[in-house]
């Protein structure tokens, strides 16, 4: 893993909810639409990942542009987030200390799972999908560092279907819990090099994330490295913390 580029001080801090100003009427029927329960709580963002108002992200809208949408419908949270107006996966918007979007996804076992399961503990999060070389090179070192690590969550997510994500388990071996058809978080995140890695804090913000790994390392080097960025992550992680 000595390629992994560190993403921590990309993105500029997000506010927690959606801007403080009350909401027009306007913003208020198109939040409806999402279906976030009585207490909802949106924010918006642009192409690059920055955090804007309604206002701007609604004129967006009525000049044609598209967006993807990640949300918990359980907690009444939401992000949206405007494509890029081109083809090419936007940036990564997510920086150390940010809130990690919310979402719900299935599970491999059937199970509909929220980013509330895995509060109270670090989760460490692979984004990969299954032709993805450095992503089934990393398989035995996810393997071994989560059985080392009994103290934590991990998951891992695919922006493809069941099958192909089952198909993946099945002949690579991997160990973690899988979540599929992962599309819009992956979308609304800005991830796109394969795999990536991101660590959540007990409270639900990112702690550090990191893309890419050297495939000429051995096993032991890259789980040495896994093992150093965690340590270094969740160090930084405390001691941001009031």
């Amino acid at each position: 893993m000595r390629g992994i580029l560190w993403l921590a001080s990309l993105a500029a801090t997000l506010p927690l909810a959606s801007h403080a100003a009350p909401a027009s009427a306007d913003e208020s029927r198109f939040v409806a639409t999402l279906q976030l329960g009585p207490s909802p709580q949106v924010r918006y963002l642009d192409a690059a990942g920055k955090s804007i108002g309604y206002a701007a992200f609604a004129q967006q809208l009525g000049q044609g542009r598209d967006y993807s949408i990640t949300r918990d419908t359980q907690a009444g949270m939401a992000v949206l987030r405007l494509r890029p107006a081109e083809a090419p996966a936007g940036r990564f918007a997510f920086g150390r200390g940010d809130a990690f979007p919310p979402f719900e996804l299935p599970s491999l076992q059937g199970k509909l799972q929220r980013l509330g399961d895995f509060r109270g503990r670090y989760t460490l999060v692979s984004f990969f999908f299954a032709e993805c070389v450095p992503c089934i090179a990393e398989v035995p070192t996810l393997n071994v560092f989560a059985r080392e690590h009994g103290d934590m969550n991990f998951v891992a997510i695919t922006y493809e279907d069941a099958a192909t994500a089952g198909m993946f388990v099945r002949l690579r071996g991997l160990r973690w819990n899988v979540l599929h058809d992962g599309q819009a978080l992956i979308d609304t995140l800005g991830v796109g090099v394969y795999p990536t890695l991101m660590l959540i804090d007990p409270a639900g913000r990112v702690a550090g994330a990191a893309v890419g790994m050297t495939l000429q390392d051995d096993r032991n080097k890259r789980l040495s490295d896994l093992d150093s960025w965690i340590v270094q992550w969740k160090r930084a992680a405390s001691a941001a913390r009031p």
